[in-house]
């Protein structure tokens, strides 16, 4: 974990599939009722959202990461693909 990283406990996925997002984490990511977010899952064992209103921001920090890599052209169309669900 980075110094940026922070647990902010556990959450119970209720009935209908509904899960609160702990106080601390709404309030130190500015989450509001009606915001939008984005869920990803990886190597089927770990859950994260981000607000779907910043994607912008990480799909730069990506498509940076990858300028003048062999696969650029891949990484995009996953990335657009992605989005597109």
């Amino acid at each position: 974990m980075s110094h940026q990283d922070k647990v902010y406990g556990t959450a119970t996925v209720g009935a209908r599939g509904q899960v609160v997002i702990p106080v601390e984490a709404r309030k130190d990511l500015k989450l509001k009722p009606g915001d939008r977010l984005m869920v990803l899952g990886k190597y089927g064992k770990a859950l994260s959202f981000i607000k779907a209103d910043e994607i912008n921001d990480i799909i730069n920090m990506i498509v940076e990461s990858v300028e003048g890599h062999k696969d650029k052209q891949e990484v995009l169309k996953y990335i657009k693909e992605v989005l597109n669900k």
